[in-house]
C-alpha cells in the first residue's frame, strides 16, 4: 500500500501579496528619502568602469610593504580579542538572569551592554584617538570595547540555556556565588566562549582594517593613504592581501570551532 502524501497547504495569496506590495512600497519609499535615482545610477556607469580600469591589474610591487602594517592590525586585534574577552566574561555572568546577584545589577548590566552595542567601532576608534592620540593603542583600545559588546552579548545568552543543577548544587553544599560561577556555571559554558572569542578575533581583524581609515593604526591607514593619492593599482593589492589573510584566519578559526563542537 503506497504511502499517501499529506496535501501542501494552500496559499495565503491576499497575505503574500499584501505583503509583497507593503515592502515594495516601502523600498521606494526610501530610495525617495535619500534621494536614489536610477538615471543618475546609469550615468554613473562609465565613471564606475574607469575606475575599475585604473584599479587593475594590482600592484606586486607594493606588496612586501604590507607586511608590516598588517601585522600591526594583528597584533590590534590580538589584544583587542584577549582584553575585551576578559572583561567581557563578568560583565555576560552579570547579565544571565539564572545567574546574576540581584534584579537592579541584572538591569544596569543589560543596560550597559546596550550602550556598548550602541555605539560603533569607529566612534570607539575616534574617541580612543583623541584620549591617547593617533595610533595602534587607539585602535586596540576600541576593538577591546567593541569585544566585550559582542562577547558578552553572546555567551549571557549561553549562560543562560545552562543546566543549573550544578550550580545549584555547589550552592546546596556551601558553596559561595563566585564558587558557583566558578564550578558550576562557567564549565558548562567554556566551549562557547572560546568559540565566540575565536569568532570576535574574525571580526578584530576586519574591523581593524576599517579603524585605520580614523588614524587608530595598522593597515587600514596605508589603505586611506594609498586611496587619498589616487594609487587605486596599490589599494586594490591592499584588498587583495587582506582578503586572502582573512580567509586563512577564518578557516583557521573554523577548525578550531569544529575541533572543540
Amino acid at each position: 500500500m503506497s504511502a499517501v502524501l499529506p496535501k501542501k497547504p494552500a496559499k495565503n495569496w491576499p497575505l503574500i501579496l499584501g505583503a509583497g506590495g507593503f515592502l515594495l512600497l516601502m523600498t521606494i519609499w526610501s530610495g525617495t528619502g535619500i534621494g536614489f535615482s536610477l538615471s543618475e545610477l546609469v550615468c554613473n556607469i562609465a565613471s564606475g568602469s574607469r575606475l575599475l580600469q585604473e584599479s587593475w591589474p594590482p600592484d606586486f610591487g607594493f606588496l612586501p610593504r604590507l607586511v608590516g602594517p598588517f601585522m600591526e592590525t594583528v597584533n590590534i586585534a590580538i589584544i583587542g580579542t584577549v582584553v575585551g574577552g576578559m572583561l567581557s566574561i563578568p560583565i555576560a555572568v552579570l547579565a544571565a538572569r539564572n545567574l546574576t546577584t540581584g534584579k537592579i545589577v541584572w538591569f544596569a548590566d543589560r543596560n550597559f551592554m546596550n550602550i556598548l552595542r550602541t555605539l560603533p567601532d569607529l566612534f570607539w576608534a575616534m574617541l580612543f584617538a583623541t584620549a591617547v592620540g593617533f595610533g595602534p593603542v587607539a585602535g586596540a583600545l576600541a576593538l577591546s570595547v567593541f569585544t566585550v559588546a559582542v562577547i558578552s552579548k553572546l555567551w549571557s545568552e549561553s549562560l543562560e540555556s545552562i543546566d543549573m543543577g550544578l550550580p545549584e548544587a555547589v550552592r546546596a553544599v556551601g558553596g559561595s556565588w563566585l564558587e558557583m560561577i566558578r564550578y558550576g556555571a562557567i564549565p558548562q559554558a567554556l566551549q562557547t566562549y572560546v568559540s565566540y572569542a575565536l569568532y570576535a578575533f574574525e571580526l578584530n581583524v576586519r574591523a581593524s582594517m576599517v579603524l585605520g581609515l580614523v588614524g587608530a593604526g595598522g593597515i587600514g591607514m596605508i589603505l586611506e593613504s594609498q586611496r587619498a593619492n589616487f594609487e587605486y593599482e596599490r589599494v586594490t593589492m591592499i584588498i587583495l592581501f587582506v582578503l586572502v589573510a582573512v580567509l586563512i584566519i577564518e578557516q583557521f578559526s573554523s577548525y578550531i570551532r569544529n575541533k572543540l563542537a
